[in-house]
């Protein structure tokens, strides 16, 4: 958690949509386009519950064809082969997935710490990629995955499923056109109501495992079948609730407000309740931006206003996001005002996946290109760094160092 250095260019590389449409268009000259009937073959890495989810959406196009899994536990390698149909072939060892020439696309399901390695071997590879969120395990590994990426001409795709909700695009139309006004005040939060992790000897595996595929980089430690079950409350393998839901929600904060990465957060919590937990069951981070104020909140120990939700408030209106849409209050408020605009929500994955899909066909840009996924999470990151210093995180002038105050 020392003090980090990471140039100013690929730590903030498209944080506005100029920049993003700029990097695209230098991908024009990419490979021969696909016919909308051509078959687009597949595998995945990391077939858990939401890795499946997704082998399910894309299996929604007709011409799509997974002929390889891979994951380090028998079981889910068994539950992805009876999706994947007769022909799929099952690996222990992503890279001889990878090695199958006629792949021409992978879903990296896998966990967090891993994402950074199989992302930069799938491109190496030249498969196109959809990785699931969050996209790295801290911002110097997501600068070396953005690097990576652009060398190639690889289609790239990170799972921040609220980049192709017709809902939210047209919540953000709202900003755009000024029904806010001046927003300098923009709240995140998620409760849910989770238990304590059990305990080791409560637990048993059943299959074949591999433990050191599993650690990947992180640290070799004695198998805990909790850590190994339960990877996103421990450091190791996951930046915890923070990046976790954080990547999603400080997305939309940054998309909507045209903003790239922080300059500081400050962050402060603990494990109140949820024994086992490394990371926090409750926190609240407050993120500074040169024109306004962002804080994230979480708890998993109450489940008062359950789920996410998201407070623009602006100068002349305050808008309010979640699962059930848009709803935007007259400035200045009073008890009782009735919302003067609402609009349906909705984030589901699949229009999401099929934007994946056409791009793979197409050659465009998807919606969440790596760019996006990597400053999406930085926000996370740079909370993460100050809440485990317990100081606040800054990136100076020239965002070339990160700096504890």
């Amino acid at each position: 958690m020392e003090e980090r250095k990471v140039s100013r260019r690929k730590f903030l590389r498209a944080t506005s949509g100029a920049a993003v449409a700029a990097l695209a268009a230098t991908k024009f000259g990419r490979g021969t386009a696909l016919g909308a009937n051509d078959r687009i073959i597949m595998g995945i890495i990391g077939p858990g519950g939401r890795g499946r989810g997704l082998v399910k959406s894309c299996l929604r196009d007709k011409a799509v064809e997974f002929i390889a899994v891979c994951d380090v536990w028998e079981p889910m390698l068994q539950a992805a082969m009876k999706m994947a149909g007769p022909k799929a072939k099952a690996y222990w060892d992503h890279r001889k997935l990878l090695e199958q020439k006629e792949i021409d696309a992978v879903i990296i399901a896998s966990p967090e710490h891993l994402h950074g390695m199989h992302l930069i071997d799938s491109v190496n590879a030249g498969k196109d990629a959809y990785c699931e969120k969050p996209m790295s395990h801290s911002i110097e590994e997501g600068v070396r995955m953005v690097t990576t990426v652009r060398k190639t001409d690889r289609i790239v795709q990170i799972g921040m499923q609220r980049r192709s909700s017709p809902a939210l695009h047209q919540a953000k139309k709202l900003i755009d056109d000024g029904l806010l006004g001046e927003v300098s005040l923009v709240r995140a939060q998620w409760f849910w109501h989770q238990g304590p992790l059990p305990k080791a000897s409560q637990m048993r595996l059943r299959g074949k495992y591999d433990r050191q595929r599993f650690l990947g980089s992180a640290p070799k430690r004695p198998f805990d079948p909790v850590r190994f079950r339960h990877w996103r409350m421990f450091w190791d393998y996951s930046g915890g609730v923070m990046c976790d839901q954080g990547t999603h929600l400080m997305d939309v904060v940054q998309w909507f407000m045209g903003q790239g990465t922080p300059r500081s957060a400050y962050s402060w919590g603990d494990v109140y309740q949820l024994s086992g937990y490394e990371t926090p069951d409750t926190f609240s981070a407050v993120y500074e931006y040169p024109r306004f104020t962002a804080t994230w909140t979480v708890t998993y120990t109450n489940r008062w206003q359950n789920n996410w939700r998201i407070f623009l408030q602006g100068s002349k209106g305050t808008m309010q996001l979640d699962d059930f849409g848009c709803r935007v209050w007259k400035e200045p408020w009073r008890p009782n005002d009735e919302p003067i605009k609402s609009l349906g929500g909705g984030i589901p994955t699949q229009p999401h996946i099929d934007n994946f899909l056409e791009c793979i066909r197409t050659r465009k840009e998807p919606n969440a290109p790596v760019e996006v996924g990597h400053t999406a999470v930085s926000a996370p990151h740079l909370a993460n760094v100050a809440f485990r210093n317990k100081k606040v995180a800054l990136l100076d002038e020239k965002c070339t160092v990160v700096t504890l105050r």
